[in-house]
């Protein structure tokens, strides 16, 4: 058997093999999963394209790349351009002092402690009224009413007859009914002096405050149980402010605060906090707390609305997020977090005291994160499902048929890329 010719045929294949060695190797494919299927028309999602191509107004097609399953354990992950259209934003992990500034709305109001009635001792008739209206200022010893009182009178003439008898033990009981009846005692001695018995009762101010209410009127019936008027003090003046039922604990008797007033504009008034009340508003979910305020100029006004601000407390290091970053339910708190790359996972955490606009986060975050601000609620229900973001996304996240749609029919009459 003649072999040459097959060593022959080795030989040449050997050489061909080593000439074929010089080359370079071709460079690596690039993942599928990187290289658009296709190219889809932006208006018309049935309109495809193999290559990069513009529309008849000058948009480009949008590449369609092969669907990649949702990753495990909640994260979702976005495209650049469904972020932005989502909205989403992102806000770093602040870190500061445990300090907490408290904010909260407050009311100006009379001292309740400070209130006075002026009440008549007999029914009369008020002839003469000296303030006309709520809200009048008076001071200490001021008239505020004359009354006519037939059994003040009647009174009155006794007084004067049991002098006149000389009987001790009439007189005695004489004055000790016009005491009763409320005549001054300055008024019964000049009766024992011998001065004609006085026809009008005088009501004087017991202290200096403004006219808070007025149940009488000039030439009406007055009665006993009536508070004809009722006098309050304007100097110091209370603040009652609505404290969130989370952040009760923070205040006390003796805490400092700062008042402001739309009145005064880019003043603020020191006030420190009297007590805080027992009682919660099943409505606001707050805790009321009294403040004292100095009125000594008369500037603020019972009614008034004001922003009170509550020296920080706390101490130590704490991290710090934006409040709308916190999603809070039954279960607890927490938040989105962005990894990087379009990918958001959910993590719970342990939600603070809030300060201001933000949240403090005592734990779940090491303070390097970077936490969702705005659509975040949407991320969380994704991310809650574990499912694809097909139902948000544009066509170029929907899932990749088994082959592409129709190429474009006017594709040889369009811009080129």
């Amino acid at each position: 058997m003649n072999l040459q010719p097959w060593i022959t045929l080795v030989a040449l294949s050997l050489w061909l093999a080593g000439c074929g060695g010089t080359e370079s190797p071709a460079p690596p494919a690039e993942p599928p999963a990187a290289r658009p299927l296709y190219y889809r028309h932006p208006m018309d999602p049935a309109i495809t394209a193999p290559e990069p191509r513009k529309d008849e107004m000058g948009m480009d097609y949008i590449p369609v790349y092969a669907e990649v399953p949702a990753p495990a354990g909640g994260t979702v992950t976005l495209s650049p351009a469904l972020v932005n259209n989502l909205g989403v934003r992102t806000a770093p992990v602040r870190h500061g002092p445990a300090a907490v500034a408290l904010r909260a709305a407050g009311t100006l109001r009379f001292d309740e402690r400070s209130l006075t009635e002026v009440r008549v001792r007999a029914p009369g008739w008020v002839e003469r009224l000296h303030v006309r209206a709520t809200g009048e200022r008076v001071r200490r010893g001021a008239a505020l009413l004359a009354v006519y009182a037939p059994a003040l009178a009647a009174a009155q003439r006794e007084f004067v007859a049991a002098r006149a008898a000389g009987d001790a033990v009439l007189l005695t009981a004489a004055r000790e009914r016009l005491l009763a009846l409320g005549l001054a005692g300055s008024v019964i001695e000049r009766l024992a002096a011998g001065a004609e018995p006085v026809r009008q009762v005088v009501y004087r101010a017991p202290r200096d405050g403004v006219v808070a209410a007025l149940a009488v009127r000039a030439g009406g019936m007055v009665e006993p149980g009536v508070a004809a008027v009722v006098i309050a003090a304007d100097d110091p003046l209370w603040v009652v402010a609505a404290i969130p039922e989370r952040q009760a604990v923070l205040v006390g008797p003796g805490t400092m605060a700062g008042v402001r007033v739309a009145a005064l504009p880019g003043e603020e008034f020191e006030a420190r906090v009297l007590e805080l009340l027992p009682e919660l508003d099943p409505a606001t979910r707050t805790v009321p707390a009294r403040l004292r305020l100095a009125n000594p100029t008369g500037q603020f006004a019972a009614g008034m609305l004001a922003e009170v601000t509550f020296a920080a407390v706390g101490e130590g290091h704490a991290l710090f997020v934006p409040q709308e970053a916190v999603i809070r339910t039954g279960g607890g708190a927490r938040v989105l977090v962005a990894l990087g790359g379009g990918r958001f996972a959910p993590r719970p955490v342990v939600a603070g005291h809030e300060s201001g606009d933000e949240v403090e986060i005592t734990d779940g975050l090491d303070g390097t994160e970077q936490v969702v601000v705005s659509g975040q609620f949407m991320l969380d229900s994704e991310s809650r499902a574990r499912a694809a973001l097909g139902r948000y996304a544009e066509p170029d996240a929907a899932v990749v048929p088994a082959s592409p749609p129709a190429a474009d029919p006017h594709a040889g009459h369009g811009s080129g890329p």
